[in-house]
């Protein structure tokens, strides 16, 4: 019989080309073999994840970690299948234990940050994303971060933080349309139009906008300036 890390390396191999039949078939294959083999276990919890059996993952994910608690990824990838299963408190605390081993990764840290805006946890939520911007989040993390922030009372904030999402991603309409609606609440008409126009320009269709542009027009002299850096 080949050796169990050679059972792993064909058993990856298949899991990474789309042979996933055969990868599971080597998963259980190794497991028989080695019930404690961490990797066979986390691999295969991410298998069957992708397969749909979110139960079965989270079994093999959680006895992944009973055998070895200090596997960070482990633990980040645990919470992620918990959070799919909607089980937010789970998943933060295990986004918490990955943190504790790893303070500095960010999957743990907007993965947190995730898990506390499913819980209805604003402030915890806000907290977490301001730690992933910190760490380099990209775009769609500092779109999460703007909105909570927003959603906290902190409009200013939020101008800050999406402004710098649209500065890396510039082809987002959400980011340009909420962007817009906090300017416009905080009386900065002109750069608020811009970025309606901004929205107009990456979804033509866009009715809100046009209105939200007609509503600006009066008090609007020309064209708007552009967006104001962070």
């Amino acid at each position: 019989m080949p050796a169990i890390g050679t059972l792993l390396a064909r058993a990856f191999d298949h899991h990474q080309t789309g042979g996933f039949e055969q990868a599971e078939s080597l998963y259980r294959h190794v497991l028989e073999s080695d019930p404690a083999s961490t990797e066979a276990l986390h691999r295969y919890g991410l298998l069957i994840a992708q397969l749909g059996r979110l139960e079965d993952s989270d079994a093999l994910l959680a006895r992944t970690l009973v055998l070895e608690p200090a596997d960070a990824e482990a633990a980040v990838n645990h919470a992620k299948i918990l959070r799919a299963l909607r089980r937010p408190d789970r998943a933060a605390r295990r986004f918490r234990h990955a943190l504790v081993l790893s303070p500095a990764l960010l999957a743990a840290q907007e993965g947190l940050g995730h898990a506390e805006r499913d819980r209805g946890d604003a402030p915890a939520a806000a907290g977490a994303y301001a730690r992933a911007a910190l760490l380099g989040a990209g775009a769609a993390l500092l779109h999460q971060w703007g909105i909570s922030l927003d959603g906290l009372g902190r409009p200013q904030d939020a101008v800050t933080a999406l402004r710098r999402s649209a500065l890396l991603d510039p082809t987002v309409p959400s980011v340009a349309a909420r962007l817009a609606a906090i300017l416009y609440r905080l009386g900065c008409n002109d750069e608020a139009a811009w970025w309606y126009r901004r929205m107009l320009v990456l979804q033509p269709g866009h009715a809100d906008a046009r209105r939200a542009l007609d509503v600006i027009a009066g008090r609007v002299v020309g064209h708007g300036v552009g967006p104001t850096r962070a």
